[in-house]
């Protein structure tokens, strides 16, 4: 498999999962509809919505979090590298995402490894007693989504295809 290919595929990865973390920002917007009109209109709350929308948001965050790398759409503090030669800019940005890829491997090692550590403890949530680890695995899913766009962005960087390394 060639390099372009495999920068396709690692695109769609980051895309799927995208919808995914839009599905789950409709269903948490549902949710809250639904407990809030319980709660105020027949005075019964949804059981468990607390707990699931703790859910959705994991899922919602890394989610996206690949898709906004692949689209450059993170928090960028351009006042000082705007000015700084070219050549600067893109070793300070092949030095951010080597870190920004370390960090992301290690949270998905330890990631992956605290879901283990419930799949044995055998933890569930509170009210609905949903188990906690395929919510972690998902940390870790997303975390690996990242890495990918990391690598991608790090060999874009290095092979001179990027031009604007932010």
């Amino acid at each position: 498999m060639d390099l372009k290919t495999m920068v396709s595929k690692s695109a769609n990865v980051s895309a799927w999962l995208s919808k995914l973390g839009a599905f789950a920002l409709l269903a948490m917007m549902v949710l809250t509809v639904v407990d809030v009109a319980g709660r105020y209109l027949f005075n019964a709350p949804l059981l468990g919505a607390y707990e699931l929308t703790e859910f959705l948001v994991l899922i919602l965050i890394y989610a996206f979090l690949g898709y906004a790398q692949s689209k450059k759409r993170h928090v960028c503090v351009e006042i000082v590298m705007d000015s700084a030669p070219k050549r600067v800019r893109r070793i300070v940005a092949l030095v951010n995402h080597l870190l920004c890829l370390g960090l992301f491997v290690l949270m998905a090692y330890m990631g992956l490894k605290k879901a283990l550590d419930l799949f044995q403890v055998g933890e569930v949530s509170p009210n609905l007693v949903i188990p906690n680890y395929p919510f972690v695995l998902f940390l870790v899913l997303g975390s690996i989504a990242m890495c990918i766009e990391y690598v991608r962005d790090i060999v874009g960087l290095l092979s001179g295809r990027k031009e604007d390394p932010t």
